[in-house]
């Protein structure tokens, strides 16, 4: 009784001490920062005394921008969101915003310490005991929430005006990525998509596309807002340079390159069918022969 009343008064703490307002920071590209993703607490310590916790009750979300999420669940399922920016430390990084705490990096998770109280997180996928893919309906096999959301619009919003599949499955070839607006990430990049109908262990290719442009991504929700694609035949060159500005030169460079592309979607492809655990061995475009994929 007394190790558990220790726990939830540390929690308490937590609660009141942690979530301090200290503003400003965000903008900053750490999208290579080994940090970027989603952790869960799934230990404390207070006063001597330590205990596994629930995972679901703190969560923290960082992304590649330096900006990101605290969430708190009390046990009615009661959430408080504290957004936050976040940086690098020698050790680790350190939060501000709604919460402002640092975190050192201690080989198997990152700690943080609050009023006395160690919070131990760990990956998403690891405090869950399983495997997590949230983009495993897309072939998105990454924790990027920006590409994530690239991937689900390409699926749900621009495969359904293809001749109508079993699954579809996108590739998408980024060119650049703008974290600086205050509300949006601007994606730019060749976004393709192709529906499959499955024929014994071969995904057999039936339609699909190619939209390249830029994708405006929510940094409340991470949704796909619009979608600025670049026009056809004539159009195309005025188009992309309008759309890609500065960046056209590197965008021509991602298209015209067939061979990456090709192993990209192979890729893709081979993540969606060990994923989802599929009986899979091939993918196949009409006319063509069969792809070998990548299997686990």
């Amino acid at each position: 009784m007394r190790k558990k009343l220790v726990i939830m008064l540390s929690l308490a703490m937590i609660f009141t001490f942690a979530f301090a307002s200290c503003g400003g920071g965000g903008g900053e590209d750490l999208s290579d920062s080994k940090y970027v993703g989603t952790w869960i607490a799934d230990s404390m310590s207070f006063a001597g005394e330590s205990g596994d916790i629930d995972g679901g009750e703190f969560k923290l979300t960082l992304n590649g921008d330096g900006t990101g999420t605290l969430i708190s669940t009390e046990a009615d399922g009661t959430e408080e969101v504290s957004n936050i920016t976040w940086s690098l430390t020698d050790g680790g990084f350190k939060t501000k915003g709604d919460s402002k705490m640092n975190f050192t990096d201690d080989g198997d998770g990152i700690v943080a310490k609050v009023m006395g109280v160690e919070l131990h997180f760990v990956r998403e996928e690891e405090g869950s005991g399983e495997t997590v893919f949230p983009g495993a309906a897309y072939g998105y096999a990454g924790d990027d929430p920006v590409e994530l959301a690239c991937y689900k619009y390409m699926a749900e919003e621009i495969a359904p005006q293809y001749s109508e599949a079993e699954i579809s499955i996108p590739t998408v070839e980024i060119v650049h990525v703008d974290y600086t607006p205050e509300d949006e990430v601007v994606v730019y990049g060749d976004f393709w998509v192709e529906n499959y109908n499955v024929n014994g262990d071969v995904l057999e290719c039936i339609s699909g596309g190619n939209h390249p442009g830029v994708m405006h991504v929510s940094k409340s929700d991470y949704t796909v807002t619009a979608f600025d694609q670049v026009g056809d035949g004539s159009e195309f060159e005025p188009t992309a340079k309008e759309l890609f500005g500065e960046h056209y030169d590197d965008f021509m460079a991602v298209y015209s390159d067939s061979d990456k592309r090709n192993e990209d979607r192979k890729i893709t492809v081979s993540d969606y069918v060990n994923m989802n655990g599929l009986d899979i061995n091939y993918y196949q475009d009409y006319g063509w022969d069969p792809v070998e994929l990548y299997r686990n």
